[in-house]
């Protein structure tokens, strides 16, 4: 994937081609991520037994007492998995921006929906699992998440370089 994006700008007669470039220290930062993050994200999405079911007796216990101290009313263990898809995906995302650019945006949340539709898909078969269209929505807003959150950083980095 090439980093530089040529745009032809006019100057008086003639026409000079300039080229934008992801910084390439974010670059490198959002393909070691992803290097190192798809694989991860490979293990929880599709071991064999969900990973927070481990644990959830004493997460459940550790909400129960924030709650019985007034500290996190809205927080449930439903909502707990629902923020833990969204979570999962926002950095996948922002990696993603950092590698691609944000002028390729609409590339890292088409990635991202459609990994999730497949993991969901991939569960469906797999015994233990259990597929939701609540967890690919979740996934996706968070995708979305993490794509804003990857143009305004590289918009900071760009502007930062000039």
């Amino acid at each position: 994937m090439p980093a530089t994006a040529p745009v032809s700008v006019q100057a008086g007669a003639n026409v000079v081609l300039v080229t934008r470039r992801v910084p390439a220290p974010l670059r490198r930062f959002g393909v070691a991520g992803l290097l190192l993050g798809v694989p991860a994200l490979g293990v929880i999405t599709l071991w064999p037994t969900h990973f927070l079911l481990r644990i959830k007796p004493r997460v459940v216990q550790g909400i129960e007492w924030l709650q019985a101290r007034d500290m996190v009313e809205w927080l449930y263990w439903t909502r707990l998995e629902v923020l833990a898809n969204v979570a999962m995906f926002l950095p996948l995302a922002l990696l993603l921006i950092l590698a691609l650019g944000g002028r390729r945006w609409w590339i890292a949340v088409g990635l991202c929906v459609t990994l999730s539709l497949s993991v969901e898909l991939t569960q469906y078969f797999m015994p233990g699992r259990v597929a939701a269209v609540q967890d690919v929505i979740a996934n996706s807003v968070g995708a979305l998440i993490g794509t804003l959150l990857g143009v305004v950083v590289e918009g900071v980095a760009r502007r930062g370089r000039r």
